[in-house]
């Protein structure tokens, strides 16, 4: 075959050429990627490998059978990376890894199952892991559960409902020897006693955990020895149930505001959230955005950071105030929250000044410790001299000393003058260098003038003798002119004439 006419003109369709076979085949691979059924088990030796910087906010790898749910990488924040199950119609993370040390978003991650599951960032660290679970396959499962199975064995040898993140599901027991509940911003958990659940904040990465909230199991009879702890479950007919262990005897509910109102086909959840504030919710078929189901603390100021470290809340208005003055202010804070106790900074030299104010209450004062009849001064006696309270409340009323052993957060404003509060708070660390008292600063300063004077009169003086060496210098250089040769004989002539 010979080609001619122009050859612009073939190259031009040559190219067209391409472009459509191009397309075709691009088309071809989309639909067979659309159609493969998506992966809902995995078996021994899977890998996953995140794309660095990825623009979809989550990754999945492994799905449900209903497809409601999907195991991925996730995107937290603005650029770090974690390992979740996601509720796909709401994009909303019903389980998270949580390592200590986040990956990063922007760089590769590799999710493995050999035995067990293992996430690791670019370098090759482990950011997590399943520990002590061997198993052959992982599956998800329509109740949102993680398993890692053994072929042989009908329990799990693994399962993500025994270490909850943020939230509780359906289908989830919570006990008191699960981890606690931690809300997202690792500030706040929730935690079963014997026969209570209780919110606890957490400071200093959990060493130091004061409980804000606390409810008792109505039936439970803490008292009795032999009675078996309590667990906690949600129920698709929506309530919270606490049980005994072992018989499952439900012993108190908390019930929601759908109590008995027959939708038990939602999907329900209980989540910490960062404010911490224990709410449940549901998503019902069709739903576009999740319904606020119930909350354990119902008014803003009686949770624990409404307005932030050293803030002040005032009941039933959208106000906070600082506890060192009254102007209003924004939370998130008054203060920086503290990261060490006044114990650690008494050490480094740091030091607190003291601010006391009048009206003002705690909202928990029911969990912290007190000291009855005490005046108010005696009552900031007591935590003046001690190195790991913050704080005290008096109430002049009921005489009740409330000590604050952990940094201190909002505050509740109340009409009375008797109920006043006597708050430390840390200075700033001082520059390097030795400080000194103002007597010795003075006296440093005068006789840092002596010297400078005494060196601007040395300078003076040593000027003018100079310059006195160079005028000497100069009028001897006039005496010594040299003279020409013949002139030193008629001097010599002259001389000798005087001899005779």
């Amino acid at each position: 075959m010979k080609c001619r006419g122009d050859p612009a003109i073939t190259a031009a369709a040559a190219i067209g050429v391409l472009c459509v076979a191009s397309a075709v085949l691009l088309g071809l691979v989309d639909g067979a990627t659309e159609g493969e059924e998506p992966t809902t088990q995995l078996l021994n030796g899977f890998t996953a490998a995140h794309a660095a910087g990825a623009p979809a906010p989550f990754q999945p790898v492994l799905y449900a059978p209903s497809g409601a749910f999907a195991l991925g990488f996730l995107r937290v924040g603005a650029g770090s990376l974690d390992l979740a199950v996601v509720h796909l119609p709401s994009s909303f993370p019903v389980w998270r890894a949580t390592p200590a040390r986040l990956g990063d978003w922007s760089r590769p991650a590799t999710f493995t199952f050999d035995g067990g599951l293992e996430l690791t960032g670019y370098d090759g660290g482990v950011l997590w892991q399943t520990l002590g679970a061997v198993g052959d396959v992982v599956v998800l499962l329509n109740s949102s559960n993680l398993v890692v199975r053994r072929y042989e064995k009908t329990l799990p040898e693994w399962e993500s409902f025994r270490h909850p993140s943020d939230t509780l599901v359906l289908g989830q027991n919570f006990t008191a020897s699960s981890p606690p509940l931690v809300s997202a911003n690792r500030r706040f958990a929730l935690r079963l006693g014997k026969a209570y659940m209780a919110l606890h904040m957490e400071f200093y990465g959990g060493q130091t955990a004061p409980a804000y909230w606390r409810h008792t199991a109505l039936m439970a009879q803490p008292e009795n020895a032999t009675e078996p702890p309590v667990y906690g479950s949600l129920d698709a007919r929506g309530f919270f149930g606490l049980y005994l262990e072992g018989g499952g005897q439900r012993v108190d509910v908390l019930s929601f505001d759908t109590f008995a109102q027959n939708l038990t086909a939602a999907f329900r959840r209980m989540t910490l959230d960062d404010d911490g504030n224990l709410r449940a919710y549901y998503w019902a078929g069709g739903s576009k955005a999740w319904a606020s189901d119930y909350r354990a603390i119902a008014e803003r100021c009686d949770l624990p950071t409404p307005c932030g470290a050293y803030g002040l809340c005032v009941p039933r208005k959208a106000e906070c105030q600082c506890l060192d003055n009254s102007t209003s202010t924004a939370a998130p804070s008054c203060h920086a929250e503290e990261t060490a106790d006044l114990c650690a900074g008494n050490q480094l030299g740091l030091g607190f000044h003291v601010v006391r104010r009048k009206r003002v209450s705690v909202a928990y004062k029911e969990e912290l410790p007190f000291e009855t009849n005490r005046t108010a001064e005696e009552c900031e006696a007591a935590c003046a001299g001690n190195c790991s309270c913050w704080a005290a409340v008096h109430s002049g009323a009921s005489g009740y000393c409330y000590l604050i052993d952990f940094p201190v957060e909002t505050l509740v404003y109340e009409a009375d003058d008797r109920k006043v509060g006597y708050f430390k708070v840390r200075k700033p660390p001082a520059r390097p260098g030795v400080s000194l008292s103002p007597g010795v600063a003075a006296a440093t300063a005068a006789l840092s003038l002596v010297l400078v004077g005494l060196a601007a009169a040395g300078a003076c003086i040593g000027y003018q003798i100079r310059e006195r060496r160079k005028q000497g210098r100069a009028g001897m250089e006039q005496e010594l002119v040299p003279v020409p040769y013949k002139d030193l004989k008629s001097m010599d002539s002259s001389n000798n004439s005087f001899g005779a």
